[in-house]
Formats: C-alpha cells, sequence, structure tokens
C-alpha cells in the first residue's frame, strides 16, 4: 500500500488516472462517504505497487460482539489473538459473559487465540470502586479467579486480558498481588495471561488512569502486556491528538525500561474527537470514528493539516451556532507512524483497539505492513 495526499484541484478521476486505478476502487478502499468530493491533505491509501512481503509479528485486536461484521470478518484471518470485550463483573466476583459465539467461532477458523477480557466497567465506565472491592477482599477475589476458569474453560478461550483501569492509587499493591494470583491461577490450568497498561512515563504517576498499576510488577506476572497508547485527546480533555507519536514513545520507553520488549504489544486506535471552540475546562468534546472525521471534512471543504510532533492529522470547520470546531483523528499515516515506532522498539507486536467501527483504510494499511504470526 501507499500513501497520496490529496492537494488543491484534486479530484478522484485525475487521482485515479495517475495512479493506474479507478474512482470506484479508490471510494471502496477509502471509505468515501461521497464520491465526488475531496478536501486538501486527506490521505489516500492506493493499491501500490507489489513490495516486501507483510513483516510477521504478533497482531491482537479487542473486538465485542457489536463490533461492525465486515470488521471482524476482514480482520480476524490476519490476528494472533482476539480479546473479546463486553464481559461485566460483580463485586462479589460473579461474572457476566456477553454473547460471544459468533466472534468465538471466527476466532477459531482463523486460528486467532481467543482471549476474555475481564475489566472493571460499571455504569459509568472504569469503576475504582469496583476494582479495590475485587483485588483488596480476599473472598471477591478469589470467587472472580474461579469464575474465570470456568468461562475459559466452558466458552473455549485460551487465556484472559486482564484491563482494570482507572485505579485507586492506594490498591497498587493489591492489584499487583491480585495479578500474580490470577497469573498464578492461569499458568497452572495452561492459559494465558495478559495485562493491559495505561499510559505513563514514571512510577510515581498518580494520574487517575494509571496511578494503581506497578509496571514491573505486572510485567513479571503477564505473558503480555498491552501498553493503551491512546486517549491523550478525549472528550473530556483539552483539545489535542488522540496518541501523539512523541507522547505515546516516551511512554513505550518508560515501559520498555522495566518489562521486557518481547512481552510488549504497543496499543492502536483509529477514531477522533471534535471541540468546540473556544474551549474551557470542563467541555466536552464529541467522540466520532474516522471515517466520520473524514466525511466531516470533506463535506465542510476543510483542509486537512499533519502535526508533525503529533503525527496526526487536524482540521478546523464550523459547528452549530457559528462556533468552530477542531477535530483530531487518526488516519492511515499516523497509523503507519505506530507502527513503525513498535517495530524500531523490537515489540514482540502490536494490539488493535479499532472501538468495533471500521476504518478501511487503516485497515488495508495495518495489513499490508504487518501478518499475525498463528501461534496456534
Amino acid at each position: 500500500m501507499e500513501l497520496y495526499i490529496v492537494r488543491p484541484g484534486d479530484s478522484l478521476s485525475t487521482i485515479a488516472k495517475s495512479c493506474h486505478t479507478s474512482p470506484e476502487a479508490l471510494v471502496r478502499r477509502n471509505q468515501l462517504g461521497d464520491p465526488r468530493r475531496l478536501c486538501p491533505g486527506l490521505s489516500l491509501v492506493l493499491e501500490g505497487k507489489a513490495g516486501a512481503a507483510p513483516a510477521v509479528t504478533e497482531l491482537c485486536a479487542a473486538l465485542s460482539p457489536q463490533a461492525e461484521p465486515e470488521l471482524a470478518d476482514t480482520l480476524l484471518p490476519n490476528l494472533s489473538w482476539l480479546c473479546i470485550q463486553g464481559s461485566r463483573l460483580t463485586a462479589q466476583g460473579g461474572l457476566n459473559l456477553p454473547e460471544q459465539e459468533q466472534l468465538l467461532r471466527l476466532a477459531h477458523r482463523h486460528q486467532a487465540m481467543p482471549l476474555l477480557t475481564v475489566s472493571n466497567l460499571g455504569q459509568g465506565g472504569f469503576s475504582p470502586a469496583l476494582a479495590h472491592t475485587l483485588v483488596s477482599h480476599e473472598e471477591a477475589g478469589r470467587a472472580l479467579t474461579d469464575n474465570i476458569l470456568k468461562a475459559l474453560e466452558s466458552q473455549g478461550c485460551r487465556g484472559v486480558d486482564l484491563s482494570f483501569q482507572y485505579l485507586y492509587p492506594f490498591d497498587r499493591e493489591a492489584y499487583s498481588a491480585f495479578a500474580r494470583r490470577l497469573g498464578k491461577a492461569l499458568h497452572s490450568a495452561g492459559y494465558y495471561f495478559f495485562c493491559s497498561l495505561a499510559p505513563k512515563t514514571q512510577a510515581t504517576a498518580e494520574a487517575p488512569l494509571c496511578a494503581g498499576q506497578d509496571y514491573a510488577a505486572l510485567g513479571a506476572a503477564a505473558d503480555r502486556l498491552i501498553l493503551l497508547a491512546h486517549g491523550w485527546g478525549g472528550a473530556f480533555t483539552a483539545p489535542q491528538a488522540i496518541a501523539p507519536l512523541d507522547r505515546v514513545a516516551a511512554a513505550l520507553d518508560y515501559a520498555a525500561a522495566l518489562i521486557p520488549r518481547g512481552k510488549l504489544l504497543l496499543g492502536l486506535s483509529w477514531g477522533g474527537c471534535a471541540w468546540v471552540l473556544p474551549w474551557r475546562q470542563g467541555d466536552a468534546a464529541r467522540p466520532m470514528s474516522a471515517a466520520l472525521a473524514v466525511d466531516t471534512a470533506v463535506a465542510a471543504g476543510a483542509e486537512i493539516r499533519y502535526d508533525a510532533a503529533a503525527q496526526a492529522p487536524f482540521f478546523l470547520c464550523p459547528g452549530a451556532g457559528g462556533k468552530r470546531r477542531i477535530i483530531w483523528y487518526e488516519d492511515s499515516r499516523s497509523l503507519l507512524a505506530r507502527l513503525e515506532l513498535a517495530r524500531s522498539r523490537g515489540l514482540a507486536g502490536v494490539s488493535l483497539w479499532p472501538q468495533d467501527r471500521l476504518y478501511r483504510p487503516g485497515l488495508h494499511m495495518l495489513q499490508s505492513r504487518c501478518a499475525g504470526e498463528k501461534l496456534v
């Protein structure tokens, strides 16, 4: 795959002619909502000339049973690991599973090892109180471990991805101890143990997202660690890139100093967020898919710019009530930059978090560069 950046005056027909393809192929490959219009700065994925074969690496993805069917059908054949999301925990250690039969069938058909994602999600997002109960009360933690083992056996999953986020800082040691006990139980039964990490750059970080995670302790307990290196820009932050490359690199280098690189998977995401300007502290932004961000830019006739430090696209466009919006999102260029970062650091591979939404150009770019190693 190759990239083409749209210039003023370009049209689909002129680009297609110069690149020896058809406008219809460009529309399909790049998931364009309006095939009649483009905007300057838009990144298009082209078929390109036959080049080197994709690098074989560990490729993981997190999907729920609500994932768009085309995304699951296209992604699963190329995966090493599939983290199935959607389970819910109770404070007593109960485990409620989603209807995941279809994803499990696809995973087994394509030899992608299915993992059950276990997280402290509550009604309004991640619940530190729920996590506190489960990691600090022995009876609840033991019940959860027993229920996880039963679920793995009944569902045919090959392991667990433990993704407890927004932990209380004072639960750091209790969470590490729980992870060690869970990992030991899983390994004794022949299962894999993954753990998802929020990004940080110092051991004493007290930010709510990462304060309760001890990288070294979790790295010693787990087989793989997924560094969720995205979310700097989001619904409750100031306007900024979703996964600025300079910050991703700093978080990755900190993690790699404490965890063997052969255990690390760099988390990748595609998506975006729109902020109303002028932004004030406390204003909420609107999350959106990468495909919607592109359609919004094209509809507004905006010029898409690319931040060199963040390695991410953004643009300004009109909003409701005459106010402007700034939209940052992830495209095939920024995805490629993060792939190259993971490769340059010698990681085990990458883990995609597509939020159940298809972004065809990003998927094409990913699959042209990575072939998931089959570990069955």
